[in-house]
């Protein structure tokens, strides 16, 4: 039976030295990954005026879903990214009110059932655009969303002047999705 050979103490040290390597790469890799999904949030929650200085405003509506996806893509890899929860908050609120309830309102001398399916579907919207302006607004003041409940005065008096757009559209969604719930007492009240 063949001796193992032990390998000698210069090439255990240059094994050691490339395994190191790979991990610092490997480590580096996400370090990367996570400064490129950074630099995605911030340029996402920037904005610009791409979409307001559009002359077609279907292009716009088309485009609109995907980059609300994009963004809620992006959040799930920086969950705590204010801007990019405000971008989302905005967004979905804006999106909901310029297409989905005006889609609505358009539809429903002629199909009814129709109007009321997009009005579900804005609601739904709504509601969404509030969870990520809560979730916002719980990074400068955890447990704002229960005080919001019980006391809505002292909720917000925790609140700095850079929550401000934030807890003016997290309240837009809000009293949207309140104004198409009039059938719902938990979410009026």
């Amino acid at each position: 039976m063949p001796r193992p050979t032990v390998a000698p103490p210069a090439a255990r040290r240059l094994l050691l030295l490339g395994a190191a390597a790979c991990l610092f790469l490997l480590a580096g890799c996400s370090t990367v990954k996570r400064a490129a999904v950074g630099s995605l949030a911030d340029a996402l929650s920037s904005g610009g005026n791409s979409y307001a200085t559009d002359e077609d405003p279907e292009l716009i509506r088309q485009a609109i879903p995907f980059s609300l996806k994009l963004m809620e893509s992006t959040l799930e890899q920086t969950p705590e990214h204010r801007g990019l929860l405000l971008a989302c908050c905005s967004g979905f609120t804006q999106y909901g009110y310029a297409f989905v309830v005006q889609e609505a309102d358009e539809t429903e001398a002629r199909d009814f059932g129709s109007a009321e399916q997009q009005r579900v579907r804005a609601r739904k919207l709504f509601l969404r655009a509030r969870r990520y302006g809560l979730r916002g607004l719980e990074l400068s003041a955890p447990g704002i969303g229960a005080q919001l409940a019980r006391d809505p005065v002292a909720a917000v008096g925790r609140l700095k002047r850079e929550d401000v757009p934030l807890l003016y559209w997290t309240a837009a969604a809000w009293g949207a999705a309140v104004g198409l719930s009039k059938d719902d007492p938990a979410l009026v009240s």
